[in-house]
């Protein structure tokens, strides 16, 4: 029994010695930062990209909120873009590809957080059309559905 034991535990660490990034992301604090959410523009100060699935990507922009003490995000996934996925992660990190890319939105998403980091109710995540662009200055999202405000985001690296 412990040496059945013993063999599973030494596959489970040679499974996490050379792990291989399927999915990766990478963080920054952009220069400058907008988001717009019901037609009210706020500041945001950082901007996480990760990789969702085979190419997309999750654009999450994150603001400060100096009233409560809390956060909000603003989130935005896309599908698969015509080029290939301009984050380079490796065993090292990530990396963004500064070239060209665009591809169509699949959802947004936003929600708030107190002050302890817990979110102040559900997530508004919904299903969107609109695109994300990256380019060699400039990260944004776009967003606009039949019934429910437009949302967009846009950071200068």
């Amino acid at each position: 029994m412990i040496q059945l034991w013993m063999a599973s535990l030494l596959l489970a660490v040679q499974a996490t010695t050379n792990p291989t990034l399927a999915f990766g992301r990478l963080e920054h604090r952009p220069s400058s930062c907008r988001i717009v959410v019901d037609s009210k523009s706020l500041d945001c100060e950082r901007l996480e990209i990760a990789m969702n699935g085979s190419s997309g990507l999750r654009l999450r922009f994150i603001g400060d909120d100096a009233k409560t003490g809390g956060s909000y995000q603003l989130s935005f996934v896309s599908l698969k873009g015509d080029q290939d996925s301009p984050l380079r992660c490796d065993r090292s990190g990530c990396r963004l590809d500064r070239r060209s890319w665009s591809a169509s939105l699949l959802s947004t998403s936003w929600v708030r957080f107190d002050d302890r980091g817990l979110p102040t109710g559900l997530p508004a995540t919904r299903t969107a059309q609109g695109r994300c662009w990256i380019d060699a200055e400039t990260i944004g999202c776009e967003s606009h559905s039949r019934n429910v405000a437009g949302m967009s985001a846009e950071a200068q690296l």
